[in-house]
């Protein structure tokens, strides 16, 4: 109040008016009212001065401009014009040196949007150069414009040289960064999910992932952290907090999860209260191991009939002219890998569906002494029936890669899964193949009783596979209200004033699991689910960035440092708001 009544109410911006039109105007009349900035402007030099008051422009006028009231006497016509003159030619100039600051910033924007595009599609930083020179061959496109030439004028000036893309492409890098310092301090849980692999140039690159959630706006926030040789430092360097860090999870190395020497035994030493996580989907790959040595067999031989087909490329060119001449819906054999997740249900459905085919091609090339089983209906039952139970597994893989769903969401397809089994196995033992299209195809219906017996065992021993495997998921997600030290009565009670207010069918109506918890008053529940959606259920997002970074890092760019790979959106997930 003292201070408003001291000022009368008046803005900075009055105050400097009313200073300049008592204190300044009167040493010289020619003094035009101050611009926007309120800093004083020499029409005479050019020149801007730092302080707007007398004694400061009447020194600098007797100093560099004792001649103008000699030249043009104060009060004469000469004077007022050559004033005026000078006043245009001001304003003339002000003008042209903002218009090119505008478009020098409109040149520095393009180029940090150009080089963008070149992270974000994992391109060499020397392709800018490219661009310009596409820029510059397409210029017929403004044959009919009457400012070609300023538009050409504009992309050659254009700076898009290797060090100059790599440099925009860091300065970017860098302010992401530090946008997400901001968003990991002010979260209230976190979690991390980490992988190690190899590059074209055999250095290791150590993937950490990390999701973070804050409790009060449940914003969710994944993203990659700086790859650093050591988690406890990559974290140091982020602002996380021990105490915040929730879980991690992990492939299930030794060099991970070891107890005394490992990734997780040295994060315990800062979190004390760490959960460590197998990753789902690893666990799911282990669950789908052929342990029947039947089955084992049977698989090799489709392998063996591949490669033999595939390894000889006269013998493929065959092959494949076959297959085009007879009008086959396939075009050629996959070749099994056995690294890759969906490679063996793919390998058996193709061999399936092209068998009398490959039956007729190995007899053709004399081979049908090796491979004899290749006529014997029991054999081609066994494929029918493996092909049909990878495909449901390869059915939960792809429901298990996808990183936009939580742990809870993860484990409701694996506790999914384990029902189907139980009910598969029950139908098998029924005589009914309706989860099994291609065996029941192939058996026309019909199956001896040992060769379905076979089947249910397999069925079954995945089944308890599963059940086993899980076990250690579920039994540390079961209570985690103990495990963050929280009090279930508590929790209880703020779950009944849930029910009691309805919030049930808020949450049908919510679009996410986030934005139903952002809807929720309690603060017990409110930081138990904000842990929980922090959690990581699989690595697969670490496997992703690998194969992002090892098309980035390819044999073309084996010497991309760390540091300029680093700067890369390697996650796929690179947003820039420029």
């Amino acid at each position: 109040d003292w201070m408003s009544k001291r000022q009368g109410g008046k803005s900075a911006e009055e105050e400097r008016r009313e200073k300049w039109a008592t204190d300044v105007r009167p040493f010289n009349l020619e003094v035009t009212p101050p611009g926007r900035d309120g800093q004083p402007f020499c029409l005479l030099c050019s020149k801007i001065l730092d302080v707007c008051k007398t004694f400061n422009l009447k020194r600098h006028f007797d100093t560099n401009h004792a001649t103008f009231d000699k030249n043009y006497p104060p009060g004469s016509q000469e004077r007022a014009l050559k004033i005026t003159s000078l006043e245009k030619n001001g304003i003339a100039e002000q003008n042209t040196m903002q218009a090119s600051l505008k478009v020098s910033q409109a040149v520095t924007l393009a180029m940090f949007k150009i080089s963008w595009l070149l992270a974000k599609h994992g391109k060499p930083f020397s392709d800018g150069e490219l661009v310009k020179n596409c820029f510059l061959e397409s210029q017929c496109l403004f044959d009919d414009l009457s400012n070609k030439s300023e538009i050409i004028r504009r992309i050659k000036s254009l700076q898009l040289s290797n060090d100059t893309v790599t440099r925009r492409i860091s300065e970017m890098s860098e302010n992401l960064t530090e946008q997400l310092k901001t968003k990991l301090a002010t979260a209230s849980a976190h979690s991390l999910a980490a992988d190690e692999s190899t590059d074209i140039g055999d250095v290791a690159q150590f993937c950490i992932w990390v999701r973070c959630v804050n409790s009060e706006t449940f914003e969710v926030t994944e993203d990659l952290l700086p790859l650093k040789s050591a988690l406890s430092e990559a974290c140091k360097d982020m602002n996380i907090p021990a105490s915040s860090v929730v879980s991690i999870t992990t492939d299930g190395a030794p060099s991970m999860t070891g107890k005394h020497k490992s990734l997780v035994a040295e994060m315990r030493k800062l979190c004390p209260d760490l959960l460590a996580f197998h990753c789902i989907v690893h666990q799911q790959a282990l669950c789908t191991k052929l342990v029947d040595g039947y089955f084992v067999e049977v698989m090799d031989t489709v392998v063996k009939v591949v490669n033999l087909i595939r390894a000889r490329p006269l013998i493929h060119r065959r092959f494949i002219a076959l297959l085009d001449e007879i009008d086959s819906a396939y075009e050629d054999l996959i070749l099994h890998s056995e690294v890759r997740w969906l490679s063996r249900g793919k390998v058996l459905q193709r061999f399936l569906a092209v068998l009398p085919k490959i039956v007729h091609f190995v007899n053709a090339i004399g081979e049908e002494e090796r491979f004899p089983v290749l006529r014997d209906n029991e054999w081609k039952t066994n494929v029918a029936f493996l092909a049909d139970v990878t495909a449901h597994l390869n059915k939960l893989n792809l429901q298990l890669q996808s990183d936009e769903k939580h742990v809870d969401a993860l484990l409701g397809c694996v506790e999914s899964f384990k029902m189907k089994l139980g009910l598969y196995t029950a139908q098998l033992k029924d005589g009914d193949f309706t989860p099994f299209p291609l065996l029941n195809d192939a058996c026309e219906g019909v199956l001896d009783i040992q060769q379905r017996e076979r089947f249910v065992k397999t069925v079954s021993q995945m089944h308890e596979k599963f059940i086993s495997r899980f076990s250690d998921f579920l039994k540390k997600i079961k209570d985690l209200a103990a495990t963050f030290s929280l009090s279930r009565w508590a929790l209880e009670n703020e779950l009944m004033d849930v029910q009691a207010r309805g919030h049930s069918h808020t949450a049908q109506q919510s679009s996410s699991v986030a934005e139903m918890w952002r809807n929720i008053s309690g603060q017990n529940l409110r930081l138990l689910s904000s842990k929980v959606l922090s959690i990581f259920g699989s690595t697969y997002i670490c496997e992703r960035t690998f194969s992002v970074m090892t098309r980035i890092k390819s044999r073309f760019r084996a010497r991309l440092t760390d540091c300029n790979l680093q700067s890369c959106p390697i996650d796929g997930k690179w947003n820039y708001t420029l």
